[in-house]
């Protein structure tokens, strides 16, 4: 990648480059056990991040699922010049990913996304919203509705949940409840808020009744295993909450090992290489 594509992205904060080093792992370990899958990234963009550390460079989720052994990477990118720089960035995977621009709450953008994913062919979905404004409930439901595979089972949904990083911080914010709304798809949301405006509940338990909340909205789309996993903190607290759904059992463990495990960054002054 050439001097002049890196200087276009962001410094990435600890938090970030953690979530990405896990998420490299748990990717490799998902398409080792699943092969012949397809990948559709719904919030893609930035593909590389450059460390302030000299030649320590952090891969983006999307060059992670490409370099794994999906049949085919599809990513949706919302801003016309992010999707220039990602097919700069993948262009040596041109054969196995397809780049398409546009909002992914719009039915003809991820129509085109659908197109790329025979209906008997089983899928992983990332959702990694960059706030909770730009992901909607609809979105989900057309996701899981999109069709089942060979055996029966949805599309595999793995969710960045924005929990600390933006739903908790506008829970009482009355002009974000239009908002909220389309995040959960109805208005059940408000009892939790109604309970914390009153301290009936803390900040801690309002976050966990909001993220079961989702859960339950999930299980409703019929999907039979729906887990969840608060990441290590390498933020305090964590800005993020994992959510799985799908219909194959067995994912939370390694979720659980993968994110938790004792890890360090590869700009740190040490390394868990034990050659190093």
């Amino acid at each position: 990648m050439n001097e002049e594509l890196k200087q276009t992205f962001r410094q990435p904060p600890k938090w970030l480059c953690h979530k990405l080093q896990c998420f490299a792992e748990y990717i490799k370990l998902y398409t080792d056990r699943n092969r012949d899958r397809f990948y559709l990234d719904i919030f893609a963009g930035s593909s590389f991040f450059p460390c302030k550390t000299d030649n320590c460079n952090i891969e983006g989720s999307e060059i992670s699922a490409l370099k794994s052994k999906f049949r085919k990477c599809i990513f949706i990118v919302n801003n016309p010049e992010e999707a220039a720089l990602l097919g700069e960035a993948t262009v040596e995977f041109k054969d196995r990913s397809r780049i398409i621009t546009g909002n992914c709450i719009n039915d003809n953008i991820l129509r085109q996304a659908f197109d790329c994913i025979p209906r008997s062919k089983s899928s992983l979905v990332l959702v990694d919203p960059a706030g909770y404004t730009k992901l909607r409930w609809t979105t989900i439901k057309k996701l899981a509705s999109h069709g089942t595979d060979w055996k029966g089972h949805k599309t595999d949904l793995l969710i960045f949940f924005p929990l600390e990083m933006a739903i908790l911080r506008n829970l009482t914010r009355y002009d974000c409840e239009s908002s909220i709304d389309r995040l959960y798809g109805n208005t059940d949301w408000r009892s939790i808020r109604q309970d914390r405006l009153e301290n009936k509940i803390d900040h801690g338990q309002a976050g966990k009744e909001l993220i079961e909340l989702f859960k339950k909205r999930l299980k409703e789309l019929g999907y039979r295993h729906v887990d969840d996993l608060q990441p290590a903190q390498f933020s305090n607290p964590p800005v993020y909450h994992i959510i799985r759904a799908s219909d194959s059992a067995g994912h939370k463990t390694e979720l659980d090992d993968i994110w938790n495990k004792p890890r360090f960054l590869p700009c740190e002054l040490f390394s868990n290489n034990p050659e190093e």
